[in-house]
């Protein structure tokens, strides 16, 4: 993927937002990422340390870098990063194309909003789908689901699953209790490739708020209530009945006791086993069990809360 200088630099002025350039300017630019540098990139940079060789590059920062071999400095004095982001997503952030393949199974009583692109092998059920949601192939959206605006969800899911609830008769049979809930995802979210939402056990449903990122892997249990702008790395897993507070960041392989209460701008460090409640908001949870530490809301590879 390609930019030319010119849709970058028609991008900040229509967004007005407030740039100096100096060095070397070239026609085009490929988009990379500093973990991949390239030559004739185009990157943003936060912080004081460059240790990258690059030529030919264009660079957003808010920091003053003496980088020759023909290199471009866009200098901005908001955060590069975040104008990095919305620069490449104006350009190239999935849009539903509208289409719904002959392939995928739809109920007759399923409600598709506008603009809805299902692909292959996509099976809906008695479910609500909101206008410009995207479902991928192989996808289960199963009955009593309802799935918000602008939603992504990743091949292979299934939404609205059934959980496991039971006690022991006097003999040992397993009773099982039925499954009757349901699965809300509001407005803007994501839901990665592989990840399983397990549908409300009675009563109560299964909630993803809006604007949540759950990266691929995930498996969440029945009746869990997850807020606003919560972030998800891969192969999280909770337990029936979890509350998930907003603006938490839960990390890789995360596992979740069934009815722990966490607080909003909670972050879980990755691996880390979940069994209690926390005591209140902006903690850090690490280890096995995991225990609650202070931290000041700047962790390596964690974007900043902004309250």
């Amino acid at each position: 993927m390609e930019l030319s200088f010119e849709e970058i630099i028609d991008y900040l002025k229509i967004n007005k937002i407030k740039y100096s350039f100096s060095g070397t300017k070239h026609t085009s630019y490929k988009i990379c990422s500093l973990f991949e540098p390239e030559s004739n990139g185009f990157y943003f940079f936060v912080g004081d340390n460059w240790t990258y060789n690059l030529e030919r590059s264009l660079i957003i920062t808010s920091v003053n870098l003496d980088i020759r071999s023909e290199n471009g400095f866009l200098h901005v004095e908001e955060n590069p990063q975040l104008i990095y982001y919305q620069l490449l997503n104006s350009m190239f952030q999935e849009k539903s194309n509208g289409h719904i393949s002959k392939s995928a199974i739809i109920h007759k009583k399923a409600n598709l909003g506008k603009n809805v692109q299902i692909d292959p092998f996509v099976v809906i059920g008695k479910s609500r789908i909101g206008d410009n949601t995207i479902i991928k192939s192989h996808c289960i959206i199963n009955d009593n689901s309802s799935i918000g605006k602008n939603v992504i969800i990743e091949p292979n899911c299934t939404i609205g699953a059934t959980g496991t609830a039971w006690v022991w008769k006097n003999n040992n049979e397993k009773i099982r209790q039925p499954q009757l809930g349901g699965v809300f995802i509001e407005d803007n979210c994501f839901i990665g490739a592989n990840s399983v939402i397990v549908r409300g056990s009675l009563n109560e449903d299964t909630r993803v708020g809006i604007n949540t990122v759950i990266a691929p892997g995930a498996r969440i249990g029945h009746g869990t209530k997850i807020g606003q702008n919560v972030h998800f790395a891969n192969n999280v897993v909770t337990g029936g009945n979890t509350k998930i507070a907003d603006f938490c960041f839960i990390g890789s392989s995360v596992t979740f006791r069934p009815k722990v209460k966490i607080h909003q701008f909670t972050v879980v460090a990755a691996g880390a086993v979940i069994v209690k409640n926390t005591k209140r908001s902006k903690q850090l949870l690490i280890g096995l069990p995991a225990e609650e530490r202070e931290f000041n809301g700047n962790l390596k590879g964690i974007p900043k809360f902004s309250e």
